[in-house]
């Protein structure tokens, strides 16, 4: 928010939009409400997206992790090479005694080769050394496509990422995918906890702007 032209009542506005845990907002929305320009409401979503990332980060997983792979934008007819909308995801959490998953991240993995639907062993690796606690045991990975769903439960929750993403914001393609993933991230992982979306968020942002 530093050096910004726009008032902070509606910077205030927009994180207040944002943290609406049913859908969040839209630039398109935003401009309308606070009387903004597109460009500038979106680069305001893009600041606020920008520090939950950035916060996402900081925060590895610990504890018993379960990590598995998912794709993004897949097509009705899919085959055993990668659509060019197809991205590859690798999604992890952290999991309770009671198994239930309390902590989610999703990350965008880019390839690269642009025609193979694989996620490569360096790329888990790298993976778990930006995601995960190294005291974080155990690490049950199951990350091959074509593995029966029961065994890749985070499933579940890349499509409700996904479902998220298209509902709201009609899709959105591979150079800003990731920080949209952390905001579905974020707010889940508050939502399980039970603690409230405002407050959190106006904290990561005046914190880490």
């Amino acid at each position: 928010m530093e050096g910004s032209r726009t008032e902070l009542r509606k910077w205030l506005t927009a994180l207040f939009l944002v943290s609406r845990t049913d859908k969040g907002t839209t630039a398109v929305e935003l401009s309308h409400i606070i009387q903004v320009t597109y460009k500038t409401a979106w680069l305001i979503l893009h600041k606020i997206r920008s520090a939950i990332h950035n916060s996402n980060i900081l925060t590895p997983l610990a504890g018993a992790i379960c990590v598995n792979s998912a794709v993004y934008g897949r097509p009705y007819n899919p085959t055993v090479n990668k659509h060019p909308k197809e991205h590859l995801l690798l999604i992890a959490s952290s999991h309770n005694d009671a198994n239930e998953f309390t902590s989610l991240k999703i990350k965008h993995i880019i390839s690269t080769n642009p025609k193979v639907k694989h996620i490569s062993r360096s790329d888990i690796i790298t993976f778990q050394n930006e995601q995960i606690d190294i005291a974080a045991y155990p690490i049950n990975i199951v990350t091959g496509f074509y593995t029966p769903k029961r065994l890749r439960p985070l499933l579940k929750f890349t499509k409700q990422a996904s479902q998220w993403i298209n509902d709201t914001f009609h899709g959105i393609g591979a150079k800003h995918l990731q920080i949209y993933l952390d905001d579905f991230c974020f707010r889940f992982n508050l939502s399980f906890r039970n603690l409230p979306l405002f407050p959190c968020l106006i904290e990561r942002c005046f914190r880490l702007s």
